[in-house]
């Protein structure tokens, strides 16, 4: 009897929630106490002398938006109001980064995340501004698109309006994750654009299961970054965009094929996490992969009901998680410990709901 009233008791004050796994709970506070008083995250100003290629200011609109709008998510996913509410109300204001130079399209990570963030939060909240500004930023995303569609977030070629360059793989399934979830919360969707991005996605995807870097890079599919190797990680989100999307190119056998693949190869993430220079680590992998291509097998692996995997990542993510209860892979100003901790928040919740 005295345990049936403990267990009572515990459901009756929300012991069940995310926030009482004490690895979430640690990565929320982190959230908690590096959010500006504004509302958002990153800052720009603390600089690791070896970031990546940006530009003032625009680019650190993109990666603040961006930023924020992740860390909403992981909020909303693990159930803190305070900040979160905070970021929806930053975000609503001033969400709309902007492309600030003809080569730089790091905006598009912006509308990405912030088109995801704001299609759940109307799930949620049926405050009119959410929908209005979700519609702006898919808006954006067609806008931005590559003239083939999907996205890249460079255009070192004509530079023109549409991004002249291919789309890259990894990009372009975050898009199409975030086009899916838009649909769900009833906003418009372009079909033309979500039909022209899935059939990039799908060029992306060799004959052996992995995706190229990108569709510019089909002329070397010996590139170190297009091996099995080099690719592992973002063919998860490649497999999961395509399976929310019902492409005929990937079906459960051959996501569950890439949940293999990942799990044999996944050490060459590890080697590449918390590198200090973009694709300097073995088979041209970047530090900030790490987090994005966990997150996505997270997500694709409670899509298929994964449960032996999800045990798997949940311990590959706990294992990581620093002192002040953050997470990063790489080091990128003061926006990398927000996002990395967002990205593992919600892949950790992810991994619990596989059941």
């Amino acid at each position: 009897m005295r345990t049936l009233l403990i267990v009572f008791l515990l459901l009756l004050t929300g012991c069940n929630s995310a926030l009482n796994d004490p690895a979430i709970s640690r990565g929320v506070a982190f959230l908690e106490r590096d959010q500006q008083p504004e509302g958002y995250w990153g800052t720009g100003v603390e600089s690791h002398g070896n970031e990546i290629y940006s530009m003032y200011p625009g680019s650190h609109d993109a990666f603040r938006v961006g930023t924020t709008a992740l860390c909403i998510m992981a909020l909303r996913e693990a159930g803190e109001t305070k900040a979160h509410d905070k970021a929806v109300e930053w975000l609503l204001a001033h969400g709309d980064a902007r492309r600030d130079d003809g080569s730089l399209l790091y905006n598009i990570w912006a509308h990405i995340y912030s088109t995801q963030a704001l299609a759940i939060e109307m799930r949620f909240n049926k405050d009119p501004r959410i929908a209005k500004a979700a519609q702006w930023h898919i808006d954006q995303m067609t806008r931005y698109a590559t003239y083939q569609g999907g996205w890249n977030y460079y255009d070192f070629d004509a530079r023109t309006e549409l991004d002249s360059m291919g789309a890259t793989s990894f990009g372009t399934a975050a898009g199409l994750v975030a086009l899916y979830e838009a649909k769900r919360s009833g906003l418009s969707v372009p079909d033309r654009l979500v039909a022209l991005s899935v059939r990039q996605l799908e060029e992306s995807r060799l004959p052996g299961g992995v995706f190229l870097y990108g569709t510019d890079y089909k002329y070397l599919p010996r590139l170190p970054a297009n091996t099995a190797r080099g690719g592992v990680g973002r063919t998860q989100p490649g497999n999961y965009a395509l399976l929310l999307w019902k492409s005929l190119k990937v079906d459960r056998d051959k996501a569950i094929d890439g949940l293999n693949l990942f799990w044999r190869e996944h050490a060459t993430l590890e080697m590449g996490r918390k590198r200090p220079y973009p694709h300097e680590s073995w088979y041209q992998t970047s530090g900030y992969y790490f987090y994005f291509d966990n997150y996505y097998a997270g997500e694709l692996m409670a899509l298929l009901h994964c449960k032996e995997d999800a045990r798997k990542l949940s311990d590959v993510i706990r294992s990581h998680q620093e002192p002040d209860g953050s997470w990063w892979d790489y080091p990128m100003w003061d926006y990398h410990k927000p996002y990395g901790t967002a990205f593992a928040i919600m892949t950790l919740v992810e991994c619990s709901k596989v059941h």
